[in-house]
């Protein structure tokens, strides 16, 4: 009773807490979201699970693979593994152990993957993995990974940790254009002028907020190839899913990004999250602090940001009954960097009422957050930025959302929704624009007085953001499995002509089909509206993304199968970001194993 009192006391403390910053007419309305590794069994409500348990089906289903929007079927996602293979292999890895994974392709499109549990008892367990996936023709891109997670389990809590490092080389395979937007070599424009001509950065953000002149040279022999290294080590405790009484997760994690034409990211997160039984509900505080530095050892890259860390605090109440569940709270941030220190909170609030439980479920809520944009996640999302940008935290004061799941027949479920937010600092990509300098002696023919790179820079503009969507799946364990989800979104910029690079219209459909015990096809459509490029004040239109894929695989016994596919089955050349086409048509075959 002690305990529960202490706890309740610390809760309420929170509350006040922020109850006073809302009186502050300086409070910006901010809230934190920072990317996991690890999902804690203690799960923070957010937004209302796509699949209620009182109305999935009841037999076994698939893990969904509903591709991420905005990130398109490029080099990585062209030689992505098939499904149906991954399925069938999962069960067997279960009860064998170990698993291993060999694919080869055209333009030397490579796969390799690996796992073993080094230790698998019934309370302990560690487990090691290891996984590859290249592309080593014109457009060279690799990632290779390696990993150990270790589980051991008590009575009441669970101890975990685990250790994963990646290296990711790649090529900046895509075009540069000059001052009419046309696609140009910089090595033959710079064999054009000896004079070797200055140029200046377009505009530039960070400690040195200072243009830099480049020559015209060093613009044209600027690093064509790129490496990043990626380190993450986290530990923590947790309860069980099953404890009664207090439930808590703790964790410590350290992330490490570098690139090596670059700057150095450490990232150190720490995380407590505890919820505790009060008036047959539940009451709750979620607490998270990251601190985030930056180094670098190339004179010319001085342009990261200070160290800062943010504090956020997130207490709640749910209300849990058979028909409904509710989530009452509030979120707030705590960031403190040299120069500005900002408290800034924001609602968190949702709702879920099981109207018929079997088959209608409705959900909505309003809750904001502040993304934090480590240089980790950026570069995951575009890898072609310039390596010294540290793109700024996104802020959404505000997002409203509702929805509603059906399940009208046995097997089948749909999910509706609607989504508004309204977003300061959202960011574009840009490619990076270079000035002819007025410093120079020598003048130089129009079309090449502005140069854009094929590396990018970003922009930020307030905007508000409204996606419609859709999403459904059926399924027929071991006969069908078929999935697809659809957008419509409409953004309303404020500072800029479009919402550079976002589609109106976005679609994915996964289908896998068993047609014999032993022998599944599968086929995969992505689909993406026109979108729009900026060079300079110039509009640029980019094609939709239409990408195609179908593959096969072949069980031939308990252990091996066999599995083939061929991707971007139409051969459209469409670009991922500005002057980056994605490979044609490309197959990839392969064999794996269980252990």
């Amino acid at each position: 009773m002690k305990t529960s009192n202490f706890i309740l006391s610390i809760i309420l403390l929170a509350f006040g807490t922020i109850a006073k910053a809302e009186k502050k007419d300086s409070i910006v309305d901010r809230n934190i979201t920072v990317e996991r590794e690890y999902k804690p069994l203690i799960q923070d409500a957010g937004k209302i699970n796509t699949s209620p348990k009182m109305i999935e089906p009841s037999v076994e289903k698939t893990t969904p693979r509903y591709s991420d929007f905005n990130l398109p079927l490029n080099a990585d996602f062209n030689i992505h593994t098939l499904p149906s293979a991954e399925l069938q292999l999962e069960k067997r890895r279960i009860s064998k152990g170990g698993f291993a994974r060999l694919g080869l392709g055209n333009y030397l499109n490579t796969l390799a993957d690996f796992a073993y549990p080094l230790i698998k008892k019934t309370d302990t367990r560690l487990d090691f993995s290891l996984n590859h996936l290249g592309t080593f023709g014109g457009k060279t891109h690799s990632t290779t990974n390696a990993a150990l997670a270790f589980d051991k389990y008590f009575k009441t809590f669970n101890l975990y940790a685990g250790l994963n490092a990646g290296h990711e080389y790649f090529k900046y395979y895509g075009n540069s254009f000059n001052a009419n937007g046309k696609a140009i070599d910089m090595d033959s424009v710079a064999a054009k002028h000896p004079s070797n001509p200055l140029f200046s950065e377009n505009h530039r953000e960070g400690l040195d907020p200072l243009p830099r002149l480049k020559r015209l040279n060093d613009l044209a022999n600027d690093s064509t190839f790129q490496t990043f290294w990626r380190v993450n080590a986290y530990a923590g405790i947790r309860s069980l899913p099953l404890t009664e009484g207090v439930q808590y997760n703790a964790e410590i994690q350290y992330k490490s990004f570098s690139a090596h034409n670059g700057i150095k990211e450490n990232h150190f997160r720490t995380l407590g999250q505890i919820n505790m039984g009060y008036n047959d509900n539940r009451v709750g505080l979620d607490i998270e602090l990251n601190n985030v530095t930056y180094s670098t050892k190339q004179a010319d890259y001085l342009n990261f940001h200070d160290a800062y860390a943010v504090y956020s605090l997130n207490p709640y109440y749910k209300i849990e009954t058979e028909d409904f569940n509710v989530r009452l709270g509030v979120r707030s941030s705590f960031t403190f960097a040299p120069r500005s220190t900002a408290v800034n909170p924001s609602l968190d609030v949702n709702a879920e009422w099981k109207a018929f439980p079997e088959y209608l479920s409705l959900y909505g809520g309003v809750t904001g957050e502040q993304a934090v944009n480590t240089q980790n996640k950026i570069f995951d999302e575009n890898r072609f930025l310039s390596p010294d940008i540290r793109v700024k935290d996104t802020s959404t004061p505000l997002d409203f959302f509702a929805g509603l799941k059906l399940k009208p027949v046995y097997n089948l479920l749909f999910d509706a929704y609607v989504d508004y937010r309204a977003i300061d600092n959202q960011y574009f990509f840009v490619n990076k624009e270079y000035n002819f300098s007025l410093l120079n002696s020598s003048t130089i023919a129009s079309e090449y007085a502005t140069l854009y790179t094929n590396k990018f820079d970003v922009l930020y503009s307030k905007a508000t953001h409204l996606k419609i969507g859709m999403r459904a799946n059926y399924n027929i364990r071991r006969v069908v499995n078929v999935e697809l989800k659809g957008a419509y979104n409409e953004w309303n910029v404020t500072s800029e002509q479009y919402a550079w690079n976002k589609p109106k219209w976005e679609a994915n459909l996964n289908t896998d089909v068993f047609l014999t015990h032993d022998l599944s096809i599968s086929a995969n459509l992505f689909y993406e509206g026109e979108r729009y490029a900026k060079l300079g004040t110039m509009a640029m239109r980019m094609r939709p993304k239409v990408d195609i894929n179908l593959g096969a695989s072949y069980s031939t016994n308990s252990w091996f199968t066999a599995f083939a596919k061929i991707n971007n089955l139409i051969n459209n050349p469409y670009e991922m970001y500005y002057g980056y086409q994605v490979q044609g048509l490309n197959a990839l075959v392969g064999v794996a194993f269980s252990f």
